[in-house]
């Protein structure tokens, strides 16, 4: 028995599907602008070696959070980065 569901029922999973999009679409903006800040750590031979070895670390946990994001994606979308 399949259930149908109103059009103010559709209306609301079409919104809170959009909200969704949106709030992972900020936090891959965010992963992505740290990411680039880690890089010009990396970069800069005047920081400390510690400090460039913790930007490297962090700059390898956002590639795979973002490639975690992109499976997601492609998975449940069908959008291939």
């Amino acid at each position: 028995m399949e259930i149908e569901l109103t059009e103010m029922e559709e209306a609301i999973l079409d919104a809170q599907d959009f909200a969704a999009g949106l709030a992972v679409t900020a936090r891959v903006q965010e992963l992505i602008e740290r990411g680039e800040e880690c890089r010009a750590g990396l970069l800069d031979k005047e920081i400390p070696r510690a400090v460039r070895v913790e930007a490297l670390k962090e700059s390898r946990l956002i590639n795979q959070q973002l490639a975690l994001v992109a499976t997601l994606r492609q998975t449940t979308e069908g959008i291939e980065a």
